[in-house]
């Protein structure tokens, strides 16, 4: 697991976070692995969250 995930998760315990900031703070630590892993390349990231954006509009109506 990258390691920004991993201090992601040990914060979101620490904390005790609500579902929302839950999904955030995950979010934000895979788009941090992805411009890191991509030198800086922010259109990985981007492409991510598009990807995010249009699962999430579908989610549940799949059969």
């Amino acid at each position: 697991m990258a390691p920004s995930v991993t201090r992601a998760l040990n914060a979101i315990k620490r904390h005790r976070a609500g579902p929302e900031q839950i999904d955030h703070a995950i979010l934000a630590a895979i788009n941090v692995t992805l411009c890191l892993a991509s030198d800086g390349n922010d259109r990985v990231a981007e492409g991510f969250n598009r990807d995010i954006a249009l699962s999430g509009r579908a989610f549940g109506l799949r059969h």
